[in-house]
């Protein structure tokens, strides 16, 4: 199963990071992972180029599924793995409620501060996933 997946990542990517923790934590271990250099303009070649047109990473293929974005590179695996390793996703409405939420609130704040170097301490936040554990347990539904 995690055999037939690659993930190309690159390090001091937290979109990467999230995707490298949700396989972690879906205990997908096995898979093909393959760290490239943004220095080197890695995440350019070819390689990338064939799975993802705009050249940007994390990029990840199951299979035949090809997927560019952490966040649905997250949430597929969330789907296609519900019963294994670590419940990333609560069942309820309300609770998904509260996980989207917070989701989408890092997400935002990443984007107004988008134009500070990576070295801020904003873009150092701890992935958006690994904070979906603790949605629920700190704020009442």
């Amino acid at each position: 199963m995690a055999e037939s997946m690659l993930l190309l990542w690159g390090s001091g990517s937290p979109p990467c990071w999230r995707v490298t923790i949700a396989l972690e934590e879906k205990k997908l271990q096995g898979y093909k992972g393959k760290l490239l250099s943004f220095e080197r303009m890695e995440h350019k070649s070819n390689e990338v180029l064939e799975i993802n047109p705009r050249g940007q990473l994390p990029s990840f293929r199951h299979g035949k599924i090809v997927l560019n974005e952490s966040i649905g590179i997250c949430l597929y695996l969330e789907n296609q793995f519900k019963s294994q390793g670590t419940q990333l996703i609560p069942e309820s409405g309300a609770e998904q409620a509260l996980v989207y939420q917070r989701m989408f609130e890092v997400l935002s704040l990443q984007e107004k501060v988008g134009k500070f170097p990576l070295a801020s301490p904003v873009c150092q936040l701890v992935p958006c996933f690994f904070l979906f554990q603790n949605a629920v347990a700190n704020q009442a539904v």
